[in-house]
């Protein structure tokens, strides 16, 4: 084997190394270690003389290997191997041995210890080179394509650069427009440049550059490959506008009858769901602005788009919002629901965060109902039924649930019949809700929608006795069982047989039916649901006095509570922690009632505190009637066992809670059938739910996937409680109380037409966009597109530019400036959009809260920044300017106006900047005060600031009428992500590492990634540009070449003892090693591989090695430094 020629170079490094290291004595004892040949120290090595004599030294001495003892091998590592390289030596059997920072620096006052340690790093060195193989770099092609991500002033001077040297670029940006921060300001320090005059000629070039591609409402989603071969997904968000129809005429965002905080203004303005960010916005489009679903569509069980249809009316659009009921919900029963619906929409509406009382949404349904009656004569649905699908569908029950599913079901194309064993259609709402709360006329006529689509009645039949269900089963290609509960429930107690004691349901069926049932002038009802509320109602009607017994209190009663309130008005009487023991009678007819007093106890199974009867409170009661309103049961004895349907414990259909089918495939069933009784949207929902599982079976879908909270469900979104409109809640207009007791004339009164938009401007648009429809019907190029999805675009680019901007630390985190609650008390960018001629105030100063002139300005620097206490250490190094420049504009715009510059230090690192600044306070009088605010308060909308002048030492009170607070920069949103998602490093705060803070600014620790504007730092606009430029002139020497140089130390698998259990996978950075799932052996993707060597250390069975950092070479170099010298 030849035996390795080694030489050693020993830099002095001037005195940097040689004043503390005695370089000739390492020099000469390095000429014994065995291998090396030759030593020499040398005054500089690195320069052009010291390299000289190197590379002469290699040739003549015929050296196989080199160790250069320096400093920084970051830095000289390349130079050397270049110099290697001319020499005609493998340019990777150079090492270098860092005797400067790790050894001269640390060891300054001891140079026999710093000496002896040179000599122990200089032969661990020499015993590493003597492993090294001769490698030889490897070439990867490049994708002549560059991906920015930001689009602000960073972004677009990174991309026109790139593409003026004909290139192609994409330009993605998270908002709907191009342009950035820099566009929000008033005017630009220290020219006083107009910002929109500079931005928008640049903004509009981008645009109309053709190797430019923007694209705006997008976000990087996923990141793949390596240097100039990235594969990028790209999430393309929905603007729910057709871009490319839309022409930008704003026709969408004047019908839009949403108002929602600008953005662009920073709040200080309104704009519409439907909105363009700013008039010179790029591209020139429009977007809708929906944040999900709101809380009232959300616990709707059919959700209704309550949203949509209160904004609707809100703007006098009442067509369109009874449409977004009856036709694009296919709901027939507005005028129902407004009746009777128990309104889980209100339980949920957030309005009631704002002032208890949420949007009446009910009512608001009720009118649009009634409305259409009284300017049309009839209710109206128009839905497009498709094409006939030849499949038949029987529905048993014509209630709410059977009747809404045959909606759904008839829309599809299928041919339904409904069968019930009444002779005309409603079910419960027809023979158990009294005609003072549901009109038969209105049920009749929403009831008769649903017939005008198709749907056959097939009335007076009872299943089980007319035609039997197998029959129906056999006939029919599904069938949905929907037939309510009917069965009067029992107590179970003594005398519950008497003449005088019947059922809740059958008084009011009764009732319902045009009859007139006798009864005493003593009526008592036992329970608190709805229908012992409508039986005690009705039963007061006809003249009795009327007592509800109930086993729980009012709280606990699951009786609507405006009905509650109406029997209370009405004179009906409510016992409550009350409940019967026994019926008494004689000869057969009931006299009296014992009853005894109850006690909550713990919750039951309903949620409900359990009653518990107290003994000894036994009192007895005198009465001539009492209904019984404590539960129903459904009748299923039509159903027997061939027909395979299974029944649960409690008598109802046992249904899979998800789909709604039975037992028996075919068969499904929902509603009060199977939940016991329940409300009647609740049924209507069960009616829609079971409708989507028979049409995806018919269609031969898997109906099972993807079913869960398909009802009713929880949304945490919640509107701008800051627009709330100030109107309160107006209670429903009823008939008096003496007006209605001795009839069943309908109670309420609906509301006028001025009244209902009254109330519906009281809705806070917790969703955003409401989906009203209303920007369809104005938009003449056809744009709109609600239905819109996100979309995923694949693209491939050679390198990658980050410019994603920054944020401001919010005011709620400050609570010693408020925390956001003051409204005189801005940040200083909401202080530039009032500043600025297109701001909220057209450029005058104004304060927020009254729209008064300030007259005195108290400017807060360092709010936030240089504060650890709020986790931001670091300068924001443009903040101290840009609030010079303000009180300058302020001064500018409010002659007499007083400015006052709280401030810590003046940092006016930039071009003319101390000029500037010295203009402000000479020429402006700008008063510049040293010390931070400590606190602020406010009281009648003046501000009061304390601080502390440091200069004199004492302390400052300062009333103002006006505070702008200068906030850290921030990381922007989803930064921290995308880092993670383009494999890039993040310091402690949030900002993106650069490969090295002097040298590689602009440079990643990924190849091919760089970093340009705020991204990486706070920086001021001139900064941001130059490194943009900066960033695409890295990424135009990149594409100068049809293929990239890439360094051969990696690491490799050995495939023969390598056992696949991913490792490596999980803890490379770069995500260079893959495992093949069929051979399960690692391997290393080359050009990924930035040589970290994290797999290597981590395999745990040594198969992955790192080139020229084996462990063999590893352990040599920890022997060497460990021995005894």
């Amino acid at each position: 084997m030849k035996k390795p020629r080694i030489g050693v170079f020993v830099c002095h490094c001037g005195l940097n190394i040689a004043e503390s290291v005695d370089v000739e004595r390492v020099a000469s004892e390095s000429k014994v270690i065995p291998g090396v040949v030759y030593a020499k120290s040398y005054i500089y090595l690195c320069s052009e003389p010291g390299q000289d004599m190197v590379e002469e030294t290699i040739k003549e001495e015929h050296l196989d290997g080199i160790v250069v003892a320096n400093c920084s091998p970051s830095l000289h590592e390349k130079t050397f191997r270049n110099l290697a390289k001319r020499a005609g030596l493998n340019p990777f059997k150079v090492e270098v041995a860092n005797i400067r920072e790790q050894v001269s620096w640390p060891h300054l006052n001891n140079k026999e210890e710093a000496t002896r340690k040179a000599m122990v790093v200089v032969r661990e060195t020499v015993r590493k080179l003597a492993g090294d193989l001769e490698l030889e770099p490897f070439q990867i092609p490049v994708t002549h394509k560059a991906l920015i991500v930001g689009g602000g002033v960073a972004g677009i001077q990174a991309a026109l650069d790139i593409a003026d040297a004909g290139h192609d670029v994409y330009l993605v940006e998270r908002t709907p427009s191009i342009g950035g921060r820099m566009l929000q300001l008033s005017e630009t320090f220290p020219t006083l440049d107009c910002p929109q005059c500079i931005m928008t000629p640049k903004m509009t070039e981008a645009a109309q550059h053709s190797n430019i591609h923007i694209m705006a409402c997008s976000e990087i989603e996923e990141v793949s490959g390596y240097i100039g071969n990235f594969e990028v997904k790209v999430k393309h968000r929905s603007p729910f506008i057709d871009w490319v129809k839309c022409n930008g005429c704003a026709d969408c965002a004047e019908v839009c009858p949403v108002n929602m905080k600008s953005e662009w203004d920073e709040g200080l303005a309104l704009r519409k769901a439907a909105y363009r960010p700013f008039e010179q916005a790029v591209p020139n489009k429009f977007t809708i602005d929906k944040q999900g679903e709101p809380p009232c569509r959300a616990a709707c069980p059919v959700h209704l788009n309550a949203h949509g249809y209160v904004a609707a009316i809100s703007v006098g659009k009442y067509e369109q919002a009874l449409s977004l009921i009856r036709n694009e919900a296919r709901f027939p029963f507005a005028g129902v629901a407004g009746r009777i619906c128990t309104h889980p929409c209100q339980e949920a509406c957030k309005r009631q965060e704002v002032d208890s009382n949420s949007v009446t949404i009910r009512h608001i349904k009720r009118w649009l109902a009634d409305w259409e009656l009284k300017e049309k004569g009839e209710a109206s649905m128009e839905i497009e039924i498709e094409s006939p699908s030849g499949q038949k569908v029987a529905i048993v029950g014509a209630g709410p649930g059977g009747l809404q599913a045959a909606v759904d079901l008839r829309k599809s194309g299928h041919e339904v019949t409904i069968y019930d064993a009444q002779d005309k259609p409603g079910g419960m709402l027809l023979t158990g809700i009294p005609a003072f709360r549901l009109p038969k006329n209105i049920l009749a006529k929403e009831c008769e929608l649903v017939f005008k689509l198709g749907v056959k009645f097939v009335p007076n039949t009872r299943i089980g006795e007319d035609i039997s269900l197998k029959k129906l089963i056999d006939s029919h290609d599904a069938v949905f069982l929907a037939v309510g509960a009917y069965k009067e429930g029992k107590m179970g107690i003594p005398g519950e047989d008497l003449d005088g004691v019947g059922g809740a349901i059958d008084f009011l069926a009764s009732i319902n039916k045009g009859e007139t049932p006798e009864i005493g002038k003593r009526v008592a009802v036992v329970g608190g649901g709805n229908s012992a509320i409508d039986t005690a109602r009705s039963a007061l009607r006809l003249g009795a006095d009327v007592t509800v017994l109930y086993r729980r209190t009012e709280k606990e009663m699951p009786a609507i509570a405006e009905e509650v309130k109406a029997a209370k008005e009405e004179g009906i009487r409510f016992m409550l922690l009350t409940n019967p023991t026994k019926f008494i009678g004689s000869g057969g007819k009931l006299k009296a009632v014992e009853v005894i007093g109850m006690k909550l106890g713990e919750l039951d199974s309903s949620g409900r505190r359990r009653p518990i009867p107290i003994e000894g409170s036994e009192e007895i009661l005198e009465f001539d009637n009492v209904f019984l309103a404590i539960g129903e049961k459904p009748d299923l004895s039509f159903i027997s066992s061939e027909e395979g349907i299974e029944l649960t414990p409690w008598g109802t259909i046992a249904v899979d809670d998800e789909t709604l089918v039975t037992s028996n495939p075919k068969v499904f069933s929902g509603g009060d059938c199977v939940t016991g009784p329940a409300t009647f949207i609740d049924a209507a929902g069960a009616g829609r739910k079971a409708a989507r599982s028979i049409n995806l079976m018919l269609e031969g879908k898997d109906f099972t996937l993807d079913r869960a909270n398909e009802l009713s469900r929880k949304s945490d979104l919640v509107g701008d409680k800051d627009l709330a409109y100030p109107s309160p809640l107006k209670p429903m207009p009823e008939l008096e109380v003496a007006d209605r007791i001795s009839n069943f004339n309908e109670v309420e009164l609906g509301y006028s037409e001025e009244e209902i938009i009254d109330q519906a401007k009281r809705c806070i648009h917790c969703g955003g966009c409401s989906e009203c429809r209303l920007c369809e019907a104005a938009c003449e190029p056809d744009a709109i597109a609600h239905d819109l999805k996100d979309w995923i675009e694949e693209i491939s680019v050679g390198a990658i530019v980050v410019a994603t901007g920054f944020e401001l630390m919010p005011l709620s985190a400050m609570p010693e400036y408020g925390g956001g609650r003051f409204p005189n008390v801005i940040n200083a960018l909401q202080f530039e959009r009032i500043l600025c001629a297109s701001g909220p105030t057209a450029g005058e100063v104004r304060r927020p809260s009254d729209g008064k002139v300030p007259k005195k300005v108290a400017f807060v620097h360092c709010a936030g920044s240089r504060d650890p206490e709020h986790g931001v250490a670091y300068c924001s190094r443009v903040c101290c300017m840009y609030l010079i420049k303000q009180a300058m504009l302020y001064k500018h715009a409010v002659e007499d106006g007083e400015a006052y510059l709280f401030y810590i230090d003046i940092r006016s690192n930039g071009k003319r900047y101390e000029e500037f600044y010295a203009r402000t306070m000479e020429e402006d009088h700008a008063t510049f005060i040293r010390g931070k605010v400590s606190r602020l308060y406010e009281h009648d909308g003046v501000v009061t600031v304390f601080a502390e002048d440091t200069l004199s030492s004492q302390p400052v009170k300062m009333d103002a009428d006006l505070v702008v607070v200068a906030p850290a920069m921030l990381p922007s949103k989803g930064a921290t992500e995308l880092a993670s998602k383009l494999r890039l490093a993040t310091d402690e705060y949030g900002w993106i590492s650069e490969a090295h803070p002097k040298l590689r600014a602009i440079e990643t620790l990924t190849a091919g990634i760089f970093v340009a504007g705020v991204t990486q730092f706070p920086k001021d606009i001139t900064d941001a540009v130059s490194q943009a430029s900066g960033a695409a002139g890295k990424v135009l020497v990149m594409f100068s070449k049809e293929t990239l140089e890439r360094e051969p130390l990696i690491a490799e698998v050995d495939a023969d003892i390598c056992t696949g259990c991913g490792v490596c996978e999980e803890i490379c950075p770069y995500d260079a090693p893959k495992v093949d799932p069929v051979k399960k052996i690692a391997k290393i993707n080359e050009a990924l591989c930035e040589g970290c060597g994290a797999c290597a250390a981590a395999c745990p069975s040594q198969a992955v090695k790192h080139r020229n950092y084996t462990r063999t070479q590893l352990f040599a170099m920890i022997d060497e430094a460990t021995k005894d010298y």
